[in-house]
């Protein structure tokens, strides 16, 4: 959470209060903020297949695997947590152990022509399992959401996840879940960095060295390596973990196939944090430079202002990346309308959600935009599925315009700060 020196903050440091972190992969995330304006990012062209250049990279020490109360498994089973079935939220219902229709938003039509399938809001056919261990590159250990039942000949797309300031790598379950439902290994992977100070340039760091101990199959313990396809990697995080995500795509052009970035902020977000060394400001300095497929998520209540601060100040949010994005680069662009910057985290984060503005229940149409648009983007760049292009740039997002779920880029269409 991107968020300037605040007394609740303080508060924070001086009492020991952490943040509450959640495991459950049933909550949905609050809400995020966006700015004044829609740039123009350009027409999404084809991306070239990246290169997987890793090297090789030690992983630690041995994983930490619980088994689940709902189905658990045995001892001598080398899979991990059994999150059950997929995700589902409020306005949402799938058949146990059968994969459920992708039926979008709740009250939009996105089945938009017969050749484009439907938005992919609601769980996938995979049941996930969660494992946590040390993987190289995560300064704690990472949690990896994989589908279960895999045969030796499937392979499933890698997306490496950072968590924002002060959240932690079990903070989005939900989408993370969501994600991994449809066919992809997401590993949420964790970055050196305290209240007080946080190099941006670790995060980075982080995101790309997980991908490479993947790529080099060096993760001790994890039971679905071989089902780990690192060559169509994507970087993805949320508030600084997406600033991470962009930065580590132009760090390394060949090691990511695609990036999703939920709301970044580039400022410093530790208290009376200012741009620096440590700290560097991505938009618009190295933006030109970006050649991977980007998607910004945006909130237009991130720039309200909670307890005399912003937690995605216009100055710095989403906006700012998108508007130096070179047009010749595929980018989608998603303003979530009434949506708050922490809304992106499961909705029961604890005190430190509550430091940044929030959007108005129920989130349940927002949320589902969210999943939907991060696997249909994933789909068309990640698996290269052409069909899901009309949810970058087509009528797959303009039914969410006209449905008040993205915001059309109208200034006084913008929801009133609360």
């Amino acid at each position: 959470m991107a968020t300037k020196l605040s007394v609740s903050l303080l508060l924070i440091a001086l009492t020991g209060c952490a943040p509450e972190l959640v495991s459950r992969p049933n909550d949905a995330g609050p809400a995020v903020d966006q700015g004044d304006l829609q740039p123009d990012l350009g027409a999404p062209s084809d991306t070239a297949e990246a290169a997987d250049r890793g090297a090789s990279a030690d992983a630690g020490a041995g994983p930490d695997v619980t088994p689940s109360v709902d189905a658990p498994v045995s001892a001598d089973s080398p899979a991990g947590d059994d999150l059950g079935a997929p995700a589902r939220d409020a306005g949402f219902e799938a058949d146990a152990g059968q994969a459920p229709a992708d039926t979008g938003p709740v009250g939009v039509d996105t089945a938009v022509e017969p050749s484009t399938p439907p938005l992919p809001a609601t769980p996938g056919p995979h049941r996930v399992a969660v494992w946590t261990g040390a993987v190289s590159g995560s300064s704690g250990n990472a949690r990896v959401f994989y589908p279960m039942g895999a045969s030796g000949r499937d392979a499933f797309p890698l997306v490496v996840f950072a968590h924002g300031f002060q959240l932690g790598v079990n903070n989005y379950d939900g989408l993370l879940t969501h994600v991994a439902s449809h066919g992809y290994v997401v590993a949420s992977v964790d970055y050196p960095g305290s209240l007080l100070r946080v190099d941006h340039r670790e995060v980075s760091t982080a995101l790309r060295n997980v991908r490479r101990a993947f790529a080099m199959q060096s993760v001790p313990g994890f039971p679905a390596l071989a089902q780990v396809d690192a060559s169509r990697a994507a970087a993805m995080g949320h508030s600084l973990g997406g600033k991470g995500a962009v930065m580590a795509v132009l760090d390394d052009p060949t090691a990511f196939v695609a990036a999703v970035a939920l709301d970044p902020v580039d400022d410093n977000p530790a208290p009376g944090g200012s741009v620096s060394e440590t700290a560097p400001s991505v938009a618009p300095e190295r933006m030109g430079a970006l050649r991977t497929p980007l998607a910004l998520f945006g909130s237009s209540q991130g720039r309200c202002t909670t307890l005399g601060t912003s937690c995605a100040p216009e100055s710095s949010n989403y906006l700012r990346f998108a508007a130096a994005a070179p047009s010749m680069t595929p980018s989608a662009l998603y303003p979530l309308l009434n949506f708050g910057h922490n809304d992106f985290v499961d909705s029961n984060c604890g005190f430190q959600c509550n430091l940044c503005a929030r959007g108005a229940a129920p989130l349940d149409s927002r949320v589902a935009a969210l999943r939907g648009l991060s696997v249909a983007f994933l789909q068309r760049f990640a698996r290269g599925d052409l069909r899901y292009q009309p949810f970058i740039d087509g009528e797959g997002r303009a039914a969410l315009v006209r449905a008040n779920t993205l915001w059309n880029g109208v200034a006084s269409a913008l929801p009133a700060c609360r």
